[in-house]
């Protein structure tokens, strides 16, 4: 049943991170989801995603990290992975609760960081970056002396003509792709964090014991669909497989994002009584932490 949703933002002093919410009209017993963006991007990432399911009764939260969007500037040149992943937890300070993390590329490893040292009810991973036991092999000193400290979306491929660009993803729309490209003008990423990604971020995963789906995207050439897969082997979790999905294509391009999200909505309601006893077996100060 599709329901009217309300939106809402908070600015959370004094980290300054944003976090834009849209959320069910009517009050609902499921457990929050917290939307993790990726490099570059920001909360607009998910506008069509958290809108999908705060229509279905799931409240939805997107974060911005420092310096992305509409959060404070930060000093990218020195931002790493672990602040990415405290930036995590300055949300889950404001939601009260422990939400199921929802993180697309390097989103989704900052949420396996948050996840093996703090309560959540779940994981979803969207082509995650991989940890460093998943990472196919390691750099050389002349690819990480080419990252620079801080790089955009130029450097990184995306503002090349709209043709490559449909080329790459030919599961979004001329639409998707002017939107994209709009967002990503003037947006800067942490070189360190991506050198950091390059030689590998190490995470427990054995300390992540919650029900875990990772998907993987078959055009993707940011996260590979085997990296995704030695990902979802590390978690012990379901594994998912778009072979016609690009990297952006999971999340926003119109021919793929409403299947991708209909099987997270699947998996999230298989599993929603589960999420709740976990939730109430949580001791307050774990839940609130």
């Amino acid at each position: 049943m599709v329901q009217a949703i309300k939106r809402d933002e908070v600015y959370i002093e004094p980290e300054g991170i944003y976090v834009e919410t849209q959320q069910p009209e009517r009050r609902s017993r499921k457990p929050p989801l917290l939307l993790v963006h990726g490099a570059l991007t920001g909360s607009w990432l998910w506008s069509s995603f958290a809108g999908y399911f705060a229509e279905r009764g799931w409240e939805a939260h997107a974060l911005n990290f420092r310096g992305h969007f509409t959060s404070d500037l930060a000093d990218l040149a020195e931002t790493t992975m672990a602040d990415y992943a405290s930036d995590i937890g300055v949300a889950v300070r404001q939601l009260g609760k422990p939400p199921v993390l929802i993180g697309w590329g390097i989103g989704g490893l900052a949420a396996m960081m948050y996840a093996s040292r703090n309560p959540v009810l779940g994981l979803v991973l969207l082509a995650p970056s991989p940890s460093a036991a998943a990472l196919p092999r390691k750099p050389d000193e002349h690819e990480l002396k080419q990252v620079p400290q801080v790089y955009d979306a130029e450097w990184w491929g995306w503002s090349v003509p709209a043709n490559e660009l449909r080329a790459a993803m030919p599961d979004m729309s001329d639409d998707d792709l002017v939107k994209m490209q709009e967002m990503l003008s003037g947006a800067r990423e942490s070189g360190t964090a991506r050198k950091e990604r390059m030689l590998g971020v190490q995470v427990d995963t054995a300390r992540i014991n919650v029900p875990s789906l990772v998907i993987g995207a078959g055009l993707d050439d940011t996260v590979h669909p085997n990296e995704a897969r030695r990902t979802a082997d590390l978690l012990g979790a379901a594994y998912e497989y778009f072979p016609s999905a690009s990297h952006f294509g999971l999340v926003m391009g119109e021919r793929t994002w409403p299947e991708v999200a209909g099987s997270v909505l699947g998996w999230l309601e298989e599993r929603r009584h589960a999420l709740l006893s976990t939730l109430a077996n949580l001791t307050p100060t774990a839940a609130g932490r």
